[in-house]
C-alpha cells in the first residue's frame, strides 16, 4: 500500500510539472505543433524500448488494432486542444478547469455504453461546474476561445480514457503494455509530420523536460491503480489540481511571470477553493460508485 500511494502522490507532482513544461515551451516561442510532435516521438521511443520486453506474447488482435486507433485519435485531438489552450492560460488555472472532464465522462457513458447516474453522481458534477465559476473569478475574465479550447480538451481526454480503459480491458498483459502500445503508435503517427516543420535539436531538447515528466506521470499513474485500485488512485490523481495550485504560486512569487502571472490573495484563495471542490467532486464521484470506464 505504501508503494502506491508514492505512487499516486508522485503522479500528482509529475503531471502539474507536464503542464509547466509545456507552458514554458509554448512562452519560448515554440509553436504548439512542434511541441505535439517532438514530446510524441521523444515518448514514442521510450515506449518503443519498454515494449521489448513484451514482445514474445503480444497479440495484435483486430479488437486491439481498433482500439488502439481509437485511443490514438482521441488522445491527439485532446492533446492538440490542450496545447492550444495552454497558451491562453496559466497552468494553476488550466488544470484545475480540466476536471471538467468528469462532466464528459458521465454524459459519454450514459450515451455510449447506457450508463446509470445517481444524485450523488450529479452532485459531483455541480461540484465540477460550480468550480470553474469560483476559477474564472480567480484572476482575468477567461476568453471565449479559451472555454471552447478547455471544454474541447476535456472531451477528448474523456474519450481518450474510455478508449485506453477499452484497450487495456483487450490486453491479456499489464497496463503498462497497454500505455506502451499506445504511446508508441503516437510516436509513429507524429514522424511524418517531421517533414512540415524544420527540425531543431534545441526546440528537441526543450521539449524534453515534459516529455519524461508525462511519460513518468504515466508510469506510476499505472503503479498506483496495480496497488491502490482506481478508487483510492483516482482520489489521490485528484490533488494534482491543488499541487498545481501551489507550483503556480511559487513560479508566481519566483518571479516567472511568463509563466505564472502575479495574482493577488484573494485569486489564490479562489483557485485553491476551486481546486479543493474537484478534489470533493472526484472523491464523492468514486466512492458512491463510478458508472463510467
Amino acid at each position: 500500500m505504501i508503494t502506491g500511494v508514492i505512487a499516486g502522490i508522485l503522479t500528482i507532482i509529475f503531471q502539474p510539472l507536464a503542464y509547466l513544461f509545456s507552458r514554458v515551451y509554448t512562452m519560448r516561442g515554440g509553436p504548439v505543433f512542434e511541441l505535439l510532435v517532438y514530446s510524441h516521438i521523444i515518448m514514442g521511443i521510450i515506449s518503443g524500448g519498454i515494449l521489448l520486453f513484451f514482445i514474445p506474447g503480444l497479440n495484435f488482435s483486430t479488437e486491439i488494432q481498433l482500439r488502439l486507433v481509437g485511443c490514438v485519435l482521441t488522445f491527439l485531438l485532446g492533446q492538440g486542444c490542450y496545447f492550444l489552450t495552454v497558451r491562453l492560460m496559466e497552468p494553476s488555472r488550466l488544470t484545475t478547469l480540466l476536471g471538467q472532464k468528469l462532466i464528459f465522462l458521465v454524459f459519454l457513458n450514459m450515451i455510449f455504453f447506457n450508463a446509470t447516474v445517481g444524485l450523488t453522481h450529479w452532485v459531483a458534477i455541480f461540484l465540477c461546474v460550480a468550480a470553474a465559476f469560483v476559477m474564472n473569478h480567480s484572476g482575468g475574465r477567461i476568453s471565449f476561445k479559451a472555454i471552447v479550447a478547455v471544454m474541447l480538451s476535456c472531451l477528448f481526454l474523456a474519450g481518450s480514457d474510455i478508449m485506453d480503459m477499452l484497450l487495456v480491458k483487450a490486453m491479456p498483459y499489464e497496463n503498462i503494455a497497454a500505455t506502451a502500445l499506445c504511446y508508441l503508435a503516437l510516436g509513429v503517427v507524429m514522424l511524418p509530420a517531421l517533414f512540415f516543420i524544420k527540425f531543431d535539436y534545441r526546440k528537441a531538447a526543450l521539449a524534453l523536460p515534459y516529455s519524461l515528466s508525462w511519460f513518468l506521470a504515466m508510469v506510476v499513474l499505472f503503479i498506483c491503480f496495480g496497488t491502490l485500485g482506481t478508487v483510492f488512485a483516482n482520489i489521490i490523481q485528484s490533488g494534482r489540481a491543488l499541487v498545481q495550485v501551489i507550483i503556480g504560486s511559487c513560479v508566481s512569487y519566483c518571479g516567472y511571470a511568463s509563466i505564472e502571472p502575479r495574482a493577488m490573495k484573494h485569486q489564490w484563495l479562489c483557485r485553491i477553493l476551486a481546486a479543493c471542490m474537484i478534489i470533493a467532486a472526484v472523491a464523492i464521484y468514486v466512492l458512491t460508485g463510478k458508472p463510467v470506464h
